[in-house]
């Protein structure tokens, strides 16, 4: 019998053979602590209800119903909660025998080296057999785990079969979107619910309950939504009829158009045309188009970076913002009656849910200071304000690490600790103390850090255990004002494990409140100018007296 040449045959996966180890359904809470796990085998992770985001190394992907992700032996992932839902999902680990070579030998190197390649299909068959494959996991003979085995291998011929072949399958949701796409492309046409369901190939009822999940908006509903929209466009640079914008657009009576328009946006189109006058058009985080007061009176800001625009001397509604994460009260953000909101989030629900009430721009809290304030500069035409601001930040922050510098040596690293949530731990990455710290002039981040900061997260939850592989030469930790947190806080700075860190051994471990220090907005950032100097000299004072 002549043996396979994959090479020659311009085959990879023929060199492989593949023997199930394990296979464990885990089903996490959202307060479930959900630390980093190492892979001593080749393994999948398999999304099968709820939502969050998957981290490996550097990389980062959203972990979804349905999303499938390959790892190799050596590799660690964690994954955080997107929702307040259960999140559930399979873990599949398995061996890898390479057999192509004189002696068969374990593979340990990637085998997908395309991690995302295998999302996007329907779900649908790939569950079923993880059912199989579930209930039959507990094997108690040969038999019993040859007839597993060979499940298993059903279900790498289809995950190869994925990787391998050009993508012709949609899942349900990618045909809703690419009806969605269709309205945006085609809104001045005659489109009927029917149309729209026979396109996502999906029945109409069904269609309509899948596009309200997805969209907040029943189809004909975001039709003249979108419609609404375009004729806006054209009332601003056109003086044509309102008769021919609404054909233009799709309406066929200009009187339904008036109608449509004054429910979706309290002004009848004639009005709006006027108050444009009044508005500039920007564009937020999220890609958002949006015309907001040239000169806002009324800002709630939802999120903890208000500082950003207090410092350009733009003022929020009540001098204060709101917390982003808490379920937002309606009926109070009505009666204040803002004329702007700024929401920092990713929640397309929540955004739609605010621009209901007024003009909504989206926020992101974890881009850089300096992107921050020149977008908050752009969108209040302040450009000149936040580049002085900006240039004078800078300058006043090589100041304060050139005095910083006869405090610390060159090249030491610190690390931000905080316990959160109760006693769960966490290092911070990219966002407040951190962004401050982690300066071409200041610390450097801890190899694990630097990984969490690539990877663009914010934070990273760790277990207590783990913490030696995450201390910097200095440590930072974050007093909670939350009871059981900082009891916890208490509890980890009284540990064997803690005292026996270099850092807190070398007298280099500085408590600071949350509250004062945690914040990454511009008012914050401005105010640690002067604390961190502060801090860390007095601490080197207090070494040296102790050192004599």
């Amino acid at each position: 019998m002549q043996a396979l040449n994959a090479d020659a045959r311009g085959l990879y996966f023929s060199a492989f053979m593949f023997r199930l180890d394990h296979l464990e359904q885990r089903i996490e809470q959202p307060e479930q602590v959900m630390l980093e796990v190492a892979c001593d085998k080749h393994t999948f992770l398999i999304c099968e209800e709820g939502e969050g985001r998957l981290y490996i190394g550097y990389e980062q992907f959203p972990f979804t119903t349905g999303c499938v992700y390959p790892l190799s032996p050596g590799e660690g992932y964690q994954i955080e909660h997107g929702n307040r839902l259960e999140l559930k999902y399979m873990v599949i680990s398995f061996d890898v025998i390479h057999v192509l070579t004189g002696d068969p030998e374990q593979y340990t190197r990637p085998v997908f080296e395309h991690r995302n390649q295998l999302n996007g299909y329907p779900y649908a068959p790939l569950s079923g057999l993880l059912e199989q494959l579930y209930a039959i996991r507990d094997y108690q003979t040969d038999a019993e785990y040859s007839h597993l085995n060979a499940q298993f291998q059903r279900w790498m011929e289809m995950i190869i079969t994925r990787y391998t072949s050009p993508k012709t399958e949609q899942s349900m949701e990618s045909r809703l979107h690419s009806t969605i796409q269709y309205v945006e492309d085609h809104y001045a046409e005659e489109i009927t619910v029917t149309k729209l369901a026979r396109l996502a190939d999906i029945r109409p009822v069904q269609y309509t309950n899948l596009f309200r999940q997805l969209t907040g908006h029943r189809p004909l509903d975001y039709v003249n939504h979108v419609r609404i929209k375009h004729a806006k466009d054209w009332l601003r640079k056109s003086d044509e009829p309102l008769r021919d914008i609404a054909t233009r657009v799709g309406f066929k009576d200009e009187y339904y158009f008036s109608r449509r328009f004054r429910q979706m946006t309290g002004l009848s189109p004639r009005q709006y045309d006027r108050s444009i006058q009044q508005q500039t058009l920007v564009q937020d985080w999220l890609g958002h188009d949006v015309n907001i007061p040239s000169q806002p009176e009324r800002i709630m800001f939802y999120g903890d970076s208000g500082g950003d625009l207090q410092v350009l001397g733009i003022g929020l509604l009540g001098d204060q913002a709101y917390d982003a994460v808490a379920p937002v009260n309606v009926e109070e953000a009505v009666r204040m009656r803002p004329d702007l909101i700024i929401f920092d989030s990713t929640n397309e629900q929540q955004y739609e849910q605010f621009s209901r009430i007024a003009p909504t721009l989206a926020y992101n809290s974890h881009a850089t200071l300096e992107d921050r304030i020149c977008r908050v500069g752009s969108w209040f035409g302040k450009q000149s304000e936040a580049g002085k601001w900006l240039s004078s930040y800078q300058q006043r922050m090589e100041k304060m690490w050139m005095k910083i510098h006869a405090s610390i040596e060159p090249g030491e690293t610190a690390s931000v600790f905080t316990y959160h949530r109760g006693a769960r731990l966490f290092v911070m990455g990219n966002i407040g103390l951190a962004s401050l710290l982690y300066h071409p002039m200041g610390f450097r981040p801890v190899t694990k850090v630097k990984e969490a900061l690539v990877a663009g997260r914010a934070y990273k939850e760790i277990s207590s255990e783990a913490i030696r592989q995450y201390a910097g030469d200095h440590i930072f930790v974050l007093l909670p004002e939350e009871v059981i947190a900082r009891q916890a806080t208490e509890k980890l700075m009284q540990s064997p494990s803690w005292r026996a860190l270099p850092a807190v051994q070398k007298g280099q471990v500085y408590g600071v409140e949350e509250t004062t220090w945690n914040l990454g907005d511009a008012l914050t950032s401005n105010r640690l100018l002067t604390l961190l100097p502060k801090l860390l000299c007095r601490s080197s004072e207090r070494k040296q007296v102790a050192d004599v």
